[in-house]
């Protein structure tokens, strides 16, 4: 049977039709779909696959996606961003030492990350708007956080031991709870349990607030 398949022109033209239509598409075979509905009113001949148009969506930055991800136990992570194709750069924090160490992988075009552990795309949503590589979703931001948490509790490990039984050992136990308290203190704003709380939350009025007695929080009555 015979088919046509539209060049990417013509592909960018669907999509943008489609889009404008619905603001949100909440996964890649329903983007597809409507895509080829929209191309179908043209000639009944076309074939495009899911893939090709999410590759021309990102390509021409036509719409934004956000993905939902799949985490595996290995640490393996790609050359190649497996939603656009676009190679992938490495994400690096400072070491202690002034060195570098790399905490995962970020495309160079669309939003796919990968940290310590490998994930893998398992849904797309496609929304109106423009990709931008600042805007992660709290997934990623909240991985990134947990990330930084287990980096935190390396170094004040590595303090506590450089100093263990020597003339600073006080000092580096106090420099090592430090550090401890800036991940876990739960009154704390500014410590990483607490960012990682109110991401999650998404609350205008964040986790750290919300004691019983705290006149902070709108939910509860003020005393």
């Amino acid at each position: 049977m015979p088919y046509s398949i539209p060049n990417d022109d013509r592909l960018e033209e669907a999509i943008r039709a489609v889009i404008g239509r619905d603001t949100q598409i909440r996964s890649q075979s329903m983007m597809t779909d409507l895509v080829l509905k929209e191309l179908r009113k043209e000639s009944e001949d076309y074939r495009v696959s899911g893939e090709r148009i999410r590759r021309v969506a990102i390509e021409r930055n036509i719409l934004r996606i956000d993905i939902d991800y799949n985490q595996h136990d290995d640490r393996t992570s790609p050359d190649v961003c497996p939603v656009c194709g676009y190679p992938m750069a490495a994400v690096n924090n400072t070491t202690l030492s002034g060195g570098a160490a790399r905490i995962g992988r970020q495309c160079t075009k669309c939003p796919y990350q990968t940290g310590s552990k490998r994930r893998t795309p398992g849904r797309y949503t496609f929304s109106k708007g423009h990709i931008s590589k600042s805007g992660m979703n709290t997934d990623d931001r909240v991985t990134l956080i947990k990330d930084a948490s287990e980096l935190m509790k390396k170094a004040a490990a590595m303090v506590e031991s450089a100093t263990k039984g020597t003339e600073y050992g006080r000092r580096g136990k106090s420099c090592a709870n430090n550090i401890k308290r800036t991940i876990t203190s739960k009154k704390n704003a500014n410590s990483l349990t607490s960012i990682s709380k109110d991401m999650r939350s998404g609350s205008d009025d964040p986790e750290w607030t919300k004691a019983l007695t705290s006149v902070k929080n709108t939910k509860l009555k003020d005393i």
